[in-house]
Order: C-alpha cells, then structure tokens, then sequence
C-alpha cells in the first residue's frame, strides 16, 4: 500500500514525498483511514518507533480549519523532547499548508510561551501535561473552539505522573473527540477509556518494532571495572559508530561521558538536570552528527527519535526487561539494520535468558575483539582516512602550502614516516601496549573443582547463612535468585544447616553467585565460598528444595512448592 491508496490530499502527498518516505507505516495504514473517515473517538495500540505521529497528524490536516484563529488541536505528550518532535513533524507534512502550530513545555520562560501563542495563535498545541496546566490557570489557553485532544505515548504519561493533569485536562474540554496512543492500557487508561470515550474505535498493531531481522543482539560480559574499557575496545574496532549509550542512572550518565571524552571519544549526555536550551543544543549536535555518541537514561531518552542509529548500547542491563525492549528498538527502524550491544557484569547473565524470551531472538554471547585485532583496526581506519584526506586535497593556498612544504625538503623518507605515525597512531596505540583481554570465560563443567558431588552442570557452593538466621531452604532460592539476578530454574539443591548451607546453581552463574560476598541479609553480612571439599548428599542429611512427603521442585518452570516435613516452602519472607 502507498499513502496514495489511504485518501490523503494532494498538499500532504506532496509533503510526504518531500520527506522521503514511500510507504506507511503498520500503524498509519491501519489508523488513518480510521480518522479521515468520520469524527470518531479513537484507540490506536503499537509501540514506539512505530510511526504513531504521522499516523494522528495527517487526518488532523484534513480536519482543521486553517483560517481559523482559534485552538483547535491540543496534544499531550510525555517529555520536554516528544512535545518537540511532534511540533516538528507537524511543520513537515504540512509544508504545503497555512497551518500555526506550538510546542510548550516546563524547563523554560512561560512568559516567552505565553507571548509566541499571542503572537502566532497556533491552531494546534502540543504540550507536557504541567506546563498546559500551568498556561490553563493563567487563562492562555482556551478551549471553546477545540475539536481534537490527542493523547500520544499515554502509557508513559501514567508511568511519569502526570495522569491526574491529562485527566483534568480532558476534563475541561466541553467538545471534543479523543485520539489515544499507548503501547500499553493499563487500568487508568482503561478508567478514562470508560469515562471520557464514546465507542471508541481501537486499532491494535501487535507486531513489535523489534525483530530478529532488524536488531541485531550481542552482548559481552565482563567485571565492572573493565565496563569503559570494553567499551573503548569495542569502539575502537568498529566502524562509523552512530550510537546512542543507556545507563541505568544520571550520575552513571555523567560519569561515563566525561571519561569516554578523557579517552578522546567525542560524546555527549542528556539528562533531567540539564535545562531545556541545554537538551535542545545536545540533540542538535547529536542529529546533526557533529558528535556520534548520545549517553542517557532510560527517562532522558523518552521522546528522542533517530531512525539512523547504527548501535544501542546498554551500559548494564535495565532495571526491567520492558525497558531493554524500548531501548534497543531506537536501531533497525525504518528496513535498515541495527546492532545492539549490552555490556554487562557477571552477575547479569541470569536475565539474559528471560530478555531473549521477551523478545522472541536470541542474544549471541560474543568475545571483544583480540588486543592484537584492535591495534590492526586502528592502523586501518587511521590509514584510511589518511589516503582520503590525500585524495580529496585541493591545494587552495599555493604559497602557503609550498612553505609547508618546505619544511620537509631535509627530511628523509623514514623520518617522515616516523613522524606521520607518532602523530596519528602512537598515543591511540599506547593503550594497547600492555592490555590484556578482558572478557569474563563462558564457564564450563570442566572448571569446577574436583572433588565435589554436585548435579550434572551444577557448581555448590558454601554460605555463612543458616536457620538460625532464618535462612531456610525458601528464603535462600529467593535471596539468591534476586541478588544475583537467576532465575530459579537455575538453582537446584539447597542443603540448610544451623549455621551454614549449601546450594547448586548452574555452573555458567558461578561468578554472579561469587559477587553476592559482602551482600547483606538481614544484619549479616554474607560471606560465600565455592565448596572445595566432598559435602553429605541429601540421603546423608541434605535436602532438595521443596523436600519432604508432598514437596516439588519444578526445574523446568522455575517454580517450587513445599512439603509436610522439614522442607519450607516459599512463605515466610526474607530479611534481606
């Protein structure tokens, strides 16, 4: 389908054609036709990425009444950055039409605001749900002519606070139609839904933007310590690297921005201490490519919309799975590919297993590139870009360019050499002198001790927790599996003493399991020991979770259940 067959007139045709795009999106094929074809109250599903903006704002330019001075549109949007882009789209597709729009939002002058809407009279405003609050009290904006509220990105207005405002809001409009998008309706929105909505029309894009075919999935696992570093490396042997770099806080954000730049890799930061001409500044250098590396939080990054990033590169795994949805659906869009990248520690690996069942494709565990390939990468691309800026120069100062070289009459052939290759690569190379490989080694059967009685595949370990902590069969799998992020299928026998025990897990978790040292549970602090030495089997004392007459433990689905002897089930709540 073309966005001829969808009934749009010839100006935002025209419009689109303009901006380059061929074909619809899922989500604009199915929801326009929809809103063209009668003042309905509207429900449009998908996810981000998914071209939701087009598919609300080319209906609207059919509808409105451009001679009119009056606001006829009013947007609500989550963040600061999607108000923008929504604005911005808006003077796109309708760059054939006489249409005022305006974006407002917190974080800069109302007083500016509320002069530009004197000024400009916009026919549609989009907003942050406070700062149209803030201009509804101040009796700027009025509502007696307005048609349309569309509500993009509901979902996350809800996550952010902001749902009582968009209630308030809608509230005080007297006549109009409802346009939502959400990739989720959870039961406020469904609360709203049923109080503001008249037999809404729904429109459901389930299919992800994210698929195996457009997102490439990677991830490296090393210790904290060497993060940056593998960072660097990876960096370093890959190629025009147009990337955007999640971490799980601002601070973590700041920090790795400053060091990247120390290292001499240009990068910059968006976060919420930052103000509005700051943010603005940051995504113009960023979308303008004047530097390549975007550093930010998960709540930074809302509303920002690139569609040519080449990585995502998550810094640490989110804080939950949805979100690594979000983040590494920002590459592969639009039928180009993308590769996402997480770096994560050790103690990590366990989510891996459950993020690849989110996301319906495999995460490919992969090795940094050799120190000796990276040295090698360097001298590439650095020789390179040498024999293009040779190819591409155009002597444009003759006498200045003769005095320079002059300079080099004296010289000999290996001296220039010399020179050119401490300017260009020596201090890039010097790093690699004494490096040495960094990744953390896929366990195996094989690295376990030897004299150990443990399950096929499994490592034992020792704890310095027992009953008498209140540490039973049940509060351990829990205390483990959330500590060191594994899944309880991942956790097999649980053998509990007065005041020790011990557990198997996976032996492919050994190092997640050895960074709880020094996690507390309760008021004691943990100490944790590969056990060395032969331990009684459950005939001999020992127990299974979940042991007893009656007592499951179900492996394969992660779950357990207790029985009626000494075996405690998952009941009584741990003191960690």
């Amino acid at each position: 389908m073309s966005f001829t067959d969808l009934g749009l007139k010839e100006s935002s045709l025209k419009a689109i054609a303009k901006m380059g795009f061929e074909s619809p999106s899922e989500i604009q094929t199915q929801a326009i036709p929809v809103l063209l074809g009668g003042d309905v109250d509207f429900i449009g599903q998908a996810q981000t990425g998914s071209g939701k903006t087009a598919a609300f704002v080319l209906p609207l330019l059919e509808k409105l009444d451009f001679k009119s001075p009056a606001l006829q549109t009013l947007i609500l949007a989550p963040t600061r950055e999607l108000a923008n882009q929504i604005h911005e789209e808006i003077q796109k597709l309708s760059s054939f039409e006489p249409i005022r729009s305006m974006s407002v939002y917190g974080g800069t002058s109302i007083g500016l605001q509320i002069k530009d809407f004197k000024s400009k009279k916009p026919q549609i405003v989009a907003g942050t749900p406070g700062r149209v609050m803030d201009l509804i009290e101040r009796g700027v904006l009025k509502f007696d002519q307005t048609r349309f509220v569309v509500l993009d990105e509901a979902d996350e207005m809800l996550d952010m606070g902001f749902f009582d405002d968009v209630t308030n809001i809608i509230a005080g409009i007297p006549e109009k139609k409802i346009w939502m998008f959400s990739a989720t309706l959870p039961g406020p929105i469904a609360d709203l839904v049923n109080k503001e909505f008249s037999n809404p029309v729904t429109v459901r894009v389930t299919k992800k933007v994210l698929t195996a075919d457009s997102v490439e999935q990677k991830c490296v696992v090393v210790r904290r310590e060497n993060q940056i570093e593998s960072l660097c490396r990876y960096m370093d042997y890959s190629d025009a690297m147009y990337a955007i770099i999640f971490t799980k806080t601002k601070i973590g954000a700041k920090e790795l921005t400053d060091e990247l730049n120390a290292r001499g890799y240009p990068t910059d930061a968006l976060h919420g201490d930052m103000d509005q001409a700051s943010r603005d500044m940051t995504m113009r250098k960023f979308k303008e490519k004047k530097i390549n590396l975007l550093v930010c939080t998960d709540v930074a990054a809302r509303g920002i919309d690139v569609n040519n990033l080449t990585h995502v590169i998550n810094f640490g795994l989110p804080q939950d799975n949805e979100s690594y949805v979000h983040r590494i659906g920002r590459t592969g869009r639009g039928g180009s590919k993308g590769i996402s990248l997480s770096i994560i520690e050790p103690s990590e690996q366990g989510r891996v297993g459950q993020i690849e069942r989110l996301t319906k494709a495999k995460i490919e565990r992969v090795q940094l590139p050799r120190v000796t390939e990276i040295r090698e990468k360097i001298l590439e691309k650095s020789l390179k870009r040498f024999t293009d800026h040779i190819a591409s120069f155009q002597n444009e100062d003759v006498l200045q360019y003769d005095a320079f070289k002059a300079k080099f009459d004296a010289l000999e052939k290996e001296e220039i050499i010399k020179g050119i290759y401490g300017f260009m690569f020596e201090n890039t190379l010097k790093r690699y002198q004494k490096a040495q490989e960094i990744d953390v080694a896929a366990r195996t059967q094989g690295d376990r001790p030897q004299g150990v009685r443990v399950s096929a595949g499994m490592q034992k370990f020792f704890i310095n927790l027992g009953t008498m902590d209140g540490a039973g069969p049940g509060e351990l799998l829990k205390f483990v599996a959330t500590a060191a992020g594994i899944a309880g299928r991942n956790i097999g026998r649980i053998e509990t003493k007065e005041k020790f025990a011990f557990f198997e897990v996976s032996s492919e978790f050994t190092d997640a399991v050895m960074n709880l040292k020094g996690e507390m549970f309760g008021g004691r602090r943990v100490s944790i020991e590969l056990a060395t030495a032969p331990v009684p089997g459950a005939g001999a004392g020992g127990r299974s979770f979940g042991g007893g007459t009656g007592g499951a433990y179900r492996g394969n689905r992660g779950s357990y259940g207790g029985g009626s002897s000494a075996g405690k089930s998952f009941g009584r709540g741990p003191r960690y």
